[in-house]
């Protein structure tokens, strides 16, 4: 082969760059019109973008949206739990998990905003709201997706230990899905240490659980007041029930 023909030889094709992935904490505004439908989808692939709608672009939409998406969400949770047991339980179970789950995000604000301010971040307390409604929604919605299961097993068994373990783990998975938004969305204002936040999650993990044990019973009969006149620690209070369970 001579020399000019192997000059011409082609060079190989350069492969086409590989689409980069969405951040999905990116600091951004919502593209179009931030209504019910670009705000779930924002929460689901990019709550960064609620983030930056509540702070400096249509935060008054953005907290109507996320307020009934979360509202909605408990309470829908709440009437599946309350199908287990049936009669008063239907409407008592939806009131009580929408209440408890709104008065864990109230008790644990003021500590939200003070660890993220002593771990470096930027923070005010409306930051701090919206941040953990933002988490507390997307709480909700991962309750719902999970609601088909959960009713399954309201129809079929009638074993309060395994719902109750059942919905644990829900529980927990939905709120480790919550709190990483929480914990990653501070970066959006600071890229700082998360170890206080760390700590407040830990701190937002046992409030909830307690409050799951300050208004019982979410699974089985209701009893004769709507909220339990004995204090129990929410450790104390499963063992109790696993141990009825199983003697």
């Amino acid at each position: 082969m001579s020399k000019n023909e192997t000059d011409k030889t082609p060079a190989p094709a350069t492969p086409p760059a590989l689409p980069k992935q969405a951040d999905r904490l990116s600091y951004e505004a919502i593209s179009g019109e931030a209504g019910f439908a670009a705000v779930i989808d924002a929460l689901l692939k990019s709550p960064g973008r609620l983030l930056f709608e509540w702070e400096e672009g249509r935060g008054r939409a953005v907290l109507k949206h996320l307020a009934l998406i979360a509202s909605g969400s408990f309470l829908i949770f709440g009437f599946l739990l309350g199908l287990f047991s049936g009669g008063t339980q239907l409407w008592a179970v939806p009131l009580k998990v929408f209440g408890g789950s709104l008065l864990a995000a109230l008790i644990t604000l003021p500590s939200l905003y003070v660890f993220s301010s002593l771990g470096g971040f930027d923070f005010t307390l409306r930051k701090a709201a919206g941040l953990l409604l933002t988490g507390l929604t997307l709480i909700g919605v991962i309750l719902i997706g999970l609601a088909p299961v959960l009713w399954i097993f309201t129809q079929s068994t009638d074993s309060i230990g395994f719902m109750g373990f059942l919905v644990l783990v829900f529980w927990i998975a939905a709120l480790g899905f919550g709190i990483d938004t929480i914990t990653k969305g501070a970066k959006a204002f600071g890229d700082h240490s998360t170890t206080y936040l760390t700590f407040w999650s830990l701190i937002f993990i046992v409030v909830t659980f307690q409050m799951s044990t300050s208004l019982r019973p979410l699974l089985g009969p209701a009893e004769e007041t709507f909220l339990p006149t004995e204090k129990r620690f929410f450790l104390e209070h499963w063992g109790q029930v696993f141990q009825s369970h199983y003697d």
